[in-house]
């Protein structure tokens, strides 16, 4: 479930899960039927950010639109996902922004970062706030936390990441190199963000103050994505 990038002092972990209780299984495709497929392990985001390839993208906008505007990139594209899933773009349609989905988001990052914990699952502990609705009070589910915060769909699938370098905290723009890393990923990451059936999305970053005792700073991110 897990890729981990070395960049020099920078370490990215990235996990996906799809599913939520309507699945997001199955294929556009199946990796046969493409013209002029893109292999993911070609795009290099950076690059095409600069020769402004992105239909959208202005570094200037609110970041939830650089977000979307990459994801949609990425989207409009003939990619096939190197995973299990196997789907194939370009998706059929662009991904709208969903504020339930964010806030969802924003709920697990923030999670991990304030309890250094890096799962799908929830810490259970009181950073855990879909969690503490349970009674007793359990590691909260990513659907379960997309269901608290609004978002009522079947359909749903979370992609999480997580940067730690030193000794210098993460750039400004680390959410770029997370973006490539989950498009170019084995292990779900990919079909999540390209799925035609996963129509909403929703993504926040959350950031360590400080240096852990390691000397590590850290720099989490959730996506979470949703169906009709």
């Amino acid at each position: 479930m897990k890729k981990v990038i070395f960049y020099g002092m920078v370490v990215l972990a990235l996990v996906a899960c799809g599913g939520g209780s309507g699945g997001s299984g199955g294929s556009n495709g199946g990796g046969t039927s493409c013209t002029n497929c893109v292999d993911p392990a070609d795009i290099n985001l950076t690059k095409d950010i600069q020769d402004d390839k992105i239909t959208g993208y202005n570094s200037n906008d609110p970041i939830n639109i650089q977000y979307l505007s990459v994801i949609n990139y990425f989207r409009s594209l003939n990619i096939v996902c190197n995973d299990a899933m196997a789907v194939e773009g370009p998706s059929g349609s662009d991904m709208e922004w969903n504020d339930d989905l964010a806030d969802s988001a924003k709920e697990h990052s923030d999670d991990m970062m304030k309890s250094n914990w890096y799962n799908h699952n929830g810490s259970g502990t009181s950073n855990d706030i879909t969690g503490q609705t349970f009674t007793p009070a359990r590691p909260s589910t990513f659907s379960e936390r997309i269901s608290h915060n609004g978002f009522s769909n079947n359909l749903t699938a979370e992609n999480i990441g997580i940067m730690r370098t030193k000794p210098n905290n993460p750039p400004s723009d680390a959410w770029i190199t997370a973006m490539e890393g989950w498009i170019k990923s084995e292990h779900g990451h990919c079909s999540n963000i390209m799925h035609p059936d996963l129509k909403y999305f929703g993504m926040y970053e959350s950031r360590t103050t400080s240096a852990d005792s390691a000397g590590w700073n850290k720099v989490y991110w959730t996506q979470d994505f949703g169906g009709n």
